[in-house]
């Protein structure tokens, strides 16, 4: 099995573009009253959204499977827990080179990809305790990962142990 291993890199709005963007205020806000600012977010689904409440448990720091969503600005915000890695790619119809993929130490900041972006279908908890999230995507892109199509439509998804790809990060 060939072994890769990412460094841990801070998350900056900057590093993040080719993926996405940080899901926080940037700019002029975007409508507001006194005592109450508002940034309107470029969040986008073909279809119905679906908001879930995620769990992230500690684990090891070893990547098996990414995977990219077409259909969807996929978003998850951290809300309490140990700081995560989320790893990610460029946008291609084949699956990134591992070596080229790039391990974000998100700090308890909210992120939004691109539509397409490769990414781990997890985040990693870094240290003891489990991490929470908002996560913000599409009904039918969540659904059809978790009822077990065989060949999804909505998302490409990459094994890379299967590859014989061994990808951590430190």
């Amino acid at each position: 099995m060939k072994q890769i291993t990412l460094p841990v890199v801070p998350i900056s709005a900057e590093a993040f573009a080719p993926f996405g963007q940080l899901f926080s205020p940037a700019g002029e806000r975007s409508f507001g009253r006194p005592n109450f600012d508002a940034w309107v977010m470029p969040f986008a689904a073909e279809g119905a959204s679906r908001l879930q409440y995620v769990r992230m448990h500690p684990r090891e720091a070893s990547v098996q499977i990414i995977e990219r969503h077409l259909h969807v600005t996929e978003t998850r915000q951290p809300i309490s827990g140990p700081p995560c890695v989320l790893v990610v790619g460029a946008s291609a119809d084949q699956p990134p080179r591992p070596e080229n993929m790039i391990a974000f130490d998100m700090r308890g900041q909210g992120i939004m990809l691109h539509p397409g972006t490769w990414h781990s279908i997890d985040a990693y908890p870094r240290g003891a305790g489990t991490s929470d999230f908002l996560f913000l995507s599409e009904e039918a892109t969540v659904r059809e990962l978790f009822d077990g199509t065989a060949h999804p439509q909505r998302s490409q998804i990459f094994d890379l142990a299967a590859a014989g790809i061994r990808l951590t990060f430190a």
